[in-house]
C-alpha cells in the first residue's frame, strides 16, 4: 500500500500549475479548450462573427463590451496569464481581416499549420522549409495576393511562427 500515497502525490504535483509556464501558452490551445466549447471552433470565425473594433478597442458585437473586460469579468474562466495571451491573439486576427483564410486556406489549410510545419526563420526572414525559398519574394507571384497584401500576409505568418518558434527547429544548412 505505500505506492498509493506516492502515486497520489505524483498526480497532485502533475496537476499544479508550474510558475513561468504562461510565457509558453499557445493562444490556439487556449481558444480551443476554453472558448470553442461555446463559440465557433476556430478563433478566426469567432472574431469575424462576434467581434468588432470600436474606437480602436475590440468589442463583442452583442454586448459592446471590450474583450479584455469580458474575460477579466470571468467570461471563459481564463486566468490572467491566459487572458494576456488570448486578447492580443484575437486582436491580431481582427486586424488581419482573415487574409490567410480568404486567399490561402483553400490550398494550405490553416496559417497555424503552414507556419508551424512548413516555414522557419533564417536571419529574420521566413523561409520555406522544403523549398528553401524566401517567402517574401515567393509571395510576389503566388497566392492571389495583391502587392499591398504581401506585408500583411508576412505579418500573419510571422506571428504564427513566433507562437511555435521553439517547437520545430530550422533545418540545418
Amino acid at each position: 500500500m505505500p505506492r498509493l500515497p506516492v502515486l497520489s502525490l505524483m498526480v497532485f504535483l502533475f496537476l499544479i500549475p508550474v510558475a513561468g509556464v504562461a510565457q509558453n501558452l499557445n493562444p490556439h490551445t487556449i481558444y480551443e479548450t476554453a472558448c470553442a466549447r461555446c463559440h465557433a471552433p476556430h478563433a478566426g470565425a469567432f472574431v469575424e462573427e462576434n467581434l468588432e473594433f470600436v474606437d480602436g478597442t475590440q468589442r463583442g458585437r452583442a454586448t459592446g463590451d471590450a474583450v479584455q473586460s469580458l474575460l477579466e469579468d470571468g467570461h471563459g474562466r481564463l486566468d490572467p496569464e491566459e487572458i494576456a495571451v488570448i486578447v492580443p491573439f484575437l486582436r491580431e486576427i481582427g486586424l488581419s481581416d482573415r487574409l490567410f483564410h480568404r486567399k490561402c486556406s483553400i490550398c494550405h489549410g490553416s496559417a497555424n499549420d503552414l507556419a508551424h510545419f512548413d516555414l522557419f526563420l533564417r536571419d529574420g526572414r521566413l523561409i520555406g522549409r522544403y523549398s528553401g525559398r524566401d517567402i517574401a519574394g515567393f509571395l510576389e507571384g503566388h497566392g492571389r495576393l495583391d502587392p499591398g497584401e504581401i506585408p500583411r500576409m508576412l505579418e500573419v505568418l510571422e506571428r504564427q511562427r513566433r507562437i511555435y518558434q521553439a517547437d520545430v527547429p530550422a533545418p540545418q544548412p
